[in-house]
């Protein structure tokens, strides 16, 4: 039976409920195959009612995350690690789960764009070249979708980096942050506004300019952060509040 000791401190809504099983699952405490404890046990080790349990557990089985078997209970199933943090990655409250991808994004894409203007063929300039005008055939055509096309860019930008660790780390947090990129790709302009971001990327990468790229890069990158109401300026202030808080820990 899994450990449930600590699950009294969460004492409130269905959705810490959720909150707390997850992070479970991603601390290995909770493993697939694994039985929750009855209905009556669980609510009573979380402290809540039997509606806000039920509650949680029917968010938890609406993202694939728990099964009802009849006659036997609920069960965690087997689910892909980077589709729970993604998750994770945009869940109201993880502030600084999200400013840590924010920031691995940032380190990983400047060390990509460096390493596609050092070892990029004229073969993967053409890729990229070719992943550029995805955008515009949203637009135009309606295919592919805005998130297709804007991640066969930067994975395009990632291959010419010719580092298949590198290449495989990009696409993991691409997944991580894919519900945010598709928000912020559907708000008005963004589109347009992403495809001269992505040109000037591909411009500064073609003339082997790397402090052009590694500014347009960033000019980028802030630019999403913008768009989810977390510019430049909102990430050192609260990465300077959860050091002051780790510090009164």
């Amino acid at each position: 039976m899994p450990d449930f000791s600590g699950a009294l401190s969460v004492r409130g809504s269905s959705e810490a409920i959720v909150a707390w099983i997850e992070d479970m699952i991603l601390k290995g405490d909770l493993k697939p195959g694994e039985r929750l404890p009855n209905e009556p046990d669980l609510a009573r080790m979380f402290g809540v009612s039997r509606g806000a349990l039920r509650e949680a557990l029917a968010v938890l089985k609406a993202k694939g995350i728990v099964e009802r078997r009849p006659g036997r209970g609920t069960y965690i199933r087997r689910i892909r690690r980077a589709e729970l943090l993604n998750g994770l990655a945009t869940r109201k409250g993880d502030d600084e789960l999200f400013l840590d991808l924010l920031e691995v994004r940032e380190w990983l894409e400047s060390k990509v764009v460096e390493l596609a203007i050092e070892r990029g063929t004229p073969k993967d300039i053409e890729k990229i070249r070719d992943a550029l005008q995805l955008l515009p055939r949203v637009v135009s055509e309606g295919t592919p979708s805005p998130l297709e096309a804007d991640l066969e860019f930067h994975l395009s930008l990632a291959l010419a980096a010719h580092n298949e660790i590198l290449f495989r780390l990009a696409r993991n947090v691409s997944e991580l942050l894919q519900d945010v990129r598709e928000r912020t790709l559907m708000q008005p302009g963004r589109l347009a506004a992403c495809q001269r971001e992505h040109e000037a990327i591909f411009a500064a990468i073609c003339d082997r300019d790397l402090d052009r790229a590694l500014k347009a890069i960033k000019a980028h990158l802030n630019q999403v952060r913008r768009e989810v109401g977390m510019d430049k300026t909102d990430v050192e202030s609260a990465f300077m509040t959860t050091k002051r808080k780790a510090g009164q820990a």
